[in-house]
């Protein structure tokens, strides 16, 4: 670890800089902003190179979020207040935050925040799935809105993910250490990948980009009233949202405009311009601005399972909503502002989980559309790639039987994403999904103005079947719309649709025009009246030329759905038998419905007007003349849609004169021919009909087939492991990892004089583990090994040797098998030997965990020993050519050697050596002289001879002769000589 710099209490670097950026303590105590800051792993230099250029009079409080071991009792306090001279101070439960503060979150505690007082809590899921850094996050968002600041620097994992979101969703900031510098970057990529971090920085340069951001006068509350009278006096608004439109063709005028401001303050913010006007200059010159705004207004924020008792009260309504269709009829749901699909999963695991538990032989055939504006979000919800974070909202038992774990992340699995069809579409401007079982839009009424919502409620209406339910988000409501919905859970805003209601004529209303952009600046009440009564007089005008004098015309969207109708159409257009539909390919007239789905075709491919003139059409027994026309709109907010218009041009009148008799015949003909006609285009139009059909299934197939193909890319299934305990072990072990450097120094300072101790022996030594790679070595080794560093981890037999080692791999794996020390000789390639002495390594808990060889050079004694061996060679020779007995004893009368001759008179053929002497001399001697003999020569009385008489087998006369070894101890080992003597010639 690089060495701390210099604490902050003893030399303050970059002076000016604080100085420049320190606030006064008056503006900085009302309101003042609370940064939540995660860290995990590697996070402490982060920390202290953070704190090293923050003043201490920044007038923000400081919650640090650490991984910390349950069982942890070092004192992160103290090392935190090495780093800054602001109050460092583990958190207590209900604590209020004050500025200039930090606070530390406690081991084995959530955290949370309500009214700028902290919250611990016992942790609800246990170590490895908590998430510690969203949970404190998610709830300052709740609690601190645009004065929540969220930061994450270095960790491994994905935790702060959802709570980067949750802070963006509520108008706060959000920064991420720069991944170059941390020193696990898993953490600040994570955030990074939300698209939603406003900074991507090194932890020295965020503190002056944070206070220059929440400094800027346009977020400043005491200026919240100028900024708004600028607002009015430019209409910067207005031209902000034209300049929206005109590059995104998304019009946000039906928004919240307190909304809208709010995320137009953080971008002018962001980039420090001085007000609405100079933003509004900036975009003009920076297009590309235009769009991370459009995406800045678009953010949605979800998770799994979001307010989990709403989801808890849901279950049991759509498990018996869908206990009550009959087998294979759809179950069609449709979920509003997906987003990046979490959402639609929750619901889609909640539907899998009712049919389980059915007791039908035959399910309902599950439908859910998930449609969201953003087309990112909606790529990222079809991939169903999500972090592992997702393990603090989705159960365990749901993780595993919906998810494939993949590194740090989890995949929807294939059975799961299969159900859903993702689509970009605008709620404001698109056709709804009808026959609808479940609608969920929750959390995205909160955005839109009450005008736009007195709108939309009908349409969710007209959507649903009969006894189909509406699921909200918490903060929603349907204002005065309870004729159309009971309500069933008024806490989690879960209603049902009410059948019979007037109002369900509202939908005609639809689509939404945008509606007209007037200033901002308040009007005068007489100047509002003259317009509202020159509007009237208007209206009521331009009511009656449509009414009397156009002609009759329908305006339809790409599915041909009717969206709305000008004039008598009844006498081209007709209600179809069955389910009341109001699409013109149902409702055209059987002459006209082929030519109607030609023309509005036609009208598409050619983009421009399409005529057909002299359509014949029946009407009783007459025959009238209709012309048609197709028109493709291309106006702003009626972008793709067609004017289909009718224009009744009366009867059809025959040419005069009578019609001869001998023509019947070509009348009946002609008859024939018309009915035939009329089966052809019967016949067409089912076929047209069927086409049509299988067109909506093939796109269906084609989207299911294209996110087949992406999940198909990825790789295959993967078996689940522990990884997220482990990794949670390693980012608590690296937190507290600075507590530890005293004792990695000593254990240094041991390996250094092993080292040393080792080095000092000249004795080679090799340490390896149970397979025999090497873990060790000392530089002696390399005399008969061809060892470099590189070699440590590989095993013993793959490096070249300078001697013979075939069999030392087999010896040393006995050595480990029977825990019993071996020794070996080996001679190199240049004469040298060396002992080799195998044992095996033990450990201080006396585990066996390798071997160690050590290799000690024996060359010297091994000339000795060769020289020795040359000696008694020598000997050998010498004595064989004796005529006498000779035997060699020690001290206890053993023999320790006797040559050949002393085998022959003795008749002994057994080995000899280490056997008494005595007994052998027994059966021909009397041995009582001869230890007599043997004792005066061991007490140094030098060669003593004596003459004795053989019996037995070897009869005769001999002389026996005890010599003592002057080089041994005391004398006591004797050379005895036994020679014989025959006829009177001695021997």
């Amino acid at each position: 670890m690089s060495e701390r710099p210099s604490k902050p209490k003893k030399e303050l670097k970059n002076i000016n800089k604080k100085n420049e950026i320190s606030t006064s303590r008056e503006s900085k105590i009302k309101g003042f902003p609370i940064v939540g800051i995660g860290g995990s792993a590697g996070s402490f230099p982060s920390f202290e190179k953070f704190f090293n250029h923050l003043p201490a009079d920044s007038g923000m409080a400081f919650i640090i979020i650490l991984h910390l071991d349950p069982h942890h009792k070092g004192q992160v306090a103290e090392l935190f207040q090495n780093y800054t001279p602001m109050p460092v101070m583990e958190a207590q439960d209900g604590m209020p935050v004050e500025p200039d503060h930090v606070y530390i979150i406690p081991p084995n505690k959530d955290m949370g925040i309500h009214n700028r007082k902290l919250l611990l809590l016992t942790p609800a899921k246990p170590n490895g799935y908590r998430q510690p850094i969203d949970y404190f996050l998610q709830s300052l968002a709740d609690d601190q809105w645009n004065k929540a600041v969220g930061v994450i620097l270095s960790g491994m994992g994905s935790d702060g993910e959802t709570g980067i979101r949750m802070i963006k969703e509520k108008l706060g900031m959000a920064m991420a250490q720069d991944p170059d510098s941390a020193q696990y970057n898993s953490m600040p990529m994570a955030a990074i990948s939300t698209n939603l971090v406003d900074y991507v920085l090194s932890p020295e340069e965020m503190p002056l980009k944070l206070i220059q951001y929440l400094n800027h006068p346009v977020l400043a509350e005491e200026a919240s009233e100028q900024v708004r009278i600028a607002i009015q006096n430019t209409n910067s608004i207005q031209k902000i949202l034209m300049l929206l439109r005109s590059q995104t063709g998304h019009d946000f005028s039906l928004y919240k405009k307190s909304t809208i401001t709010r995320r137009i303050d953080r971008r002018i913010a962001y980039h420090q311009v001085p007000d609405y006007a100079a933003y509004v200059n900036f975009l003009r010159e920076n297009p590309l601005e235009i769009e991370v705004l459009f995406n800045e207004l678009l953010i949605g924020v979800t998770k799994f399972f979001r307010d989990a008792p709403a989801f808890e009260s849901l279950k049991p309504k759509l498990c018996a909503l869908m206990v009550n269709k009959a087998g294979n009829e759809p179950f069609r749901v449709w979920i509003a502002g997906c987003s990046t699909g979490e959402e639609a999963y929750s619901v889609a695991m909640l539907l899998i989980e009712c049919l389980e538990d059915m007791d039908k032989g035959e399910w309902p055939k599950l439908q859910l559309f998930a449609t969201d504006l953003d087309a990112e979000a909606i790529e990222h919800a079809r991939n169903g790639v999500y972090f592992d974070n997702i393990v603090a909202d989705v159960s365990a038992a749901r993780i595993d039987k919906f998810f494939i774990k993949k590194d740090n992340t989890f995949q929807v699995k294939k059975e799961l994403r299969e159900m859903i069809v993702f689509a970009q579409h605008n709620l404001i401007k698109d056709a709804p999904f009808t026959r609808l079982d479940l609608l969920c839009c929750r959390n995205v009424m909160i955005y839109l103005t009450t005008e736009l919502q007195k709108k939309i409620i009908p349409i969710f209406h007209y959507s649903l079947n009969a006894g189909g339910i509406m699921f909200m988000g918490p903060a929603e409501t349907i204002g005065g719309f309870t004729e159309m919905f009971i309500s069933v859970d008024p806490k989690w805003k879960i209603y049902e649709r009410k059948e019979g209601s007037a109002q369900v004529g509202r939908m005609i209303d639809f689509p939404f025009h945008v509606a007209k952009q007037y200033p901002l600046n308040t009007m005068k009440i007489d100047d509002m009246e003259k317009q509202i009564s020159k509007r009237s007089v208007a209206d009521t005008f331009n009511r009656i030329l449509l009414e009397n004098f156009t002609p009759s015309s329908v305006l339809v969207n790409e599915k041909g759905d009717i969206l709305y109708s000008n004039g008598k159409t009844g006498k081209f257009l007709e209600l179809p038998n069955g389910e009341a539909v109001m699409n013109i390919y149902k409702m055209a007239r059987e002459e006209l419905r082929y030519v109607v789905g030609n023309i509005i075709h036609q009208a598409r491919l050619q983009k421009g007007e399409v005529a057909i003139s002299d359509i014949k059409l029946k009407d009783a027994d007459a025959i009238r003349l209709v012309d048609l026309k197709a028109i493709l709109l291309e106006e702003t907010g009626l972008q793709g849609l067609v004017l289909v218009i009718f224009e009744d041009k009366g009867y059809f009148k025959k040419a005069g004169g009578k019609l001869k008799a001998g023509d019947d015949k070509t009348n009946v003909a002609v008859e024939e021919l018309e009915k035939e006609l009329v089966y052809t285009k019967q016949q067409l139009n089912s076929t047209i009909e069927q086409m049509e059909t299988s067109l909506e299934e093939l796109k269906s197939t084609n989207e299911e087939l294209q996110s087949t193909n992406e999940e198909l890319q990825s790789t295959n299934e993967e078996s689940l492991t522990t990884k997220e305990e482990m990794q949670s072990l390693n980012e608590e072990l690296m937190t507290i990892n600075m507590q530890y450097q005293s004792k990695a120094e000593e254990l240094t300072r041991i390996n250094n004089d092993m080292k040393n101790l080792l080095d000092s022996t000249e004795i080679g030594t090799i340490f390896l583990d149970n397979k025999l790679d090497i873990l060790r070595y000392t530089p002696q080794v390399r005399k008969l090994f061809n060892l470099i560093p590189t070699d440590v981890g590989r095993p013993i037999n793959h490096v070249v040797s300078n001697f013979d080692n075939s069999g030392i791999e087999n010896e040393i794996r006995k050595v480990i098998d029977t825990l019993a020390n071996k020794e070996i000789e080996v001679k190199t390639k240049t004469d040298e030997w060396y002992k080799v002495r195998i044992m095996p390594y033990r450990t201080l808990d006396n585990f066996i965990s390798g071997a160690v060889l050590t290799f000690t050079l024996i060359t010297g004694y091994k000339q000795l020993e060769y020289k020795i061996e040359g000696l008694q060679q020598k000997f050998d020779s010498i004595s064989r050519l004796y005529p006498d007995a000779l035997a060699h004893i020690d001290a206890n009368n053993n023999i320790l050697w006797a040559n050949e001759t002393f085998r022959e008179i003795l008749k002994i053929e057994e080995d000899l050596q280490g056997k008494p002497f005595i007994p052998y001399l027994e059966q021909f001697i009397k041995t009582e002289p001869v230890l007599k003999l043997l004792n005066k020569a061991k007490s140094g009385a030098g060669v003593k001879s004596a003459d004795f008489v053989l019996a037995g087998s070897s009869p005769g006369h001999c002389t026996i002769s005890a010599i003592p070894l002057k080089n041994d101890e005391a004398g006591s080992v004797l050379l005895v000589t036994l020679a014989m003597k025959t006829k009177g010639l001695e021997k």
